[in-house]
């Protein structure tokens, strides 16, 4: 059978077992408690993985971090979330008022129109998705859309506004024309 995987030695065995104990939450406590199984086991990676109930992919993957990075590389944050903030929330909520009250003005429709002043504010290159995205996130959308007239159906004089159990004045599959 395969020896245990190494653990480099960032820290003696005293000071591995107090930096365990001081774990802030239970995910780091559960990360350092696989390195320290590891390292005085010794215990294989399949092991730690039945004894913290943790898939062994997780293990591997702590014990690469701590053997490349030393113990502070376990408490790196997740990727989760928004990580190109360019702007604080305050910022963007200000930036998308000047850009609501430009599209009232009708001094811009598109998203390509308000992509200078956009870039302007966040002072990073962005693209035009961005400004789509900045606008979604704040719920906000470009102006009223025109609506394309209906066209009338033969026989038809003006057009009947929308009803129920019918769409747009058409009859519902079981009703029948009079």
């Amino acid at each position: 059978m395969k020896m245990p995987a190494h653990i480099s030695p960032w820290l003696t065995d005293e000071e591995l077992a107090t930096w365990v104990r001081e774990a802030p939450t239970l995910d780091a406590y559960k990360k350092r408690l696989a390195i320290w199984l590891t390292r005085r086991g010794p215990f294989h990676a399949h092991k730690v993985s039945e004894l913290l109930q943790v898939s062994k992919q997780a293990v591997w993957l702590w014990i690469k971090q701590y053997n490349q990075g030393g113990p502070d590389s376990l408490d790196r944050k997740g990727r989760g979330g928004r990580r190109r903030a360019y702007l604080s929330l305050d910022q963007e909520r200000a930036l998308v008022e000047r850009l609501q009250s430009q599209v009232a003005k009708g001094q811009g429709r598109k998203a390509k129109e308000l992509l200078p002043e956009v870039l302007e504010a966040v002072g990073q290159n962005v693209s035009v998705a961005y400004v789509y995205r900045l606008m979604q996130r704040h719920e906000r959308r470009r102006g009223p859309a025109t609506a394309k007239p209906m066209r009338k159906l033969d026989g038809e004089d003006e057009l009947a506004p929308m009803q129920a159990p019918g769409i747009g004045g058409l009859p519902a599959q079981n009703q029948t024309l009079g």
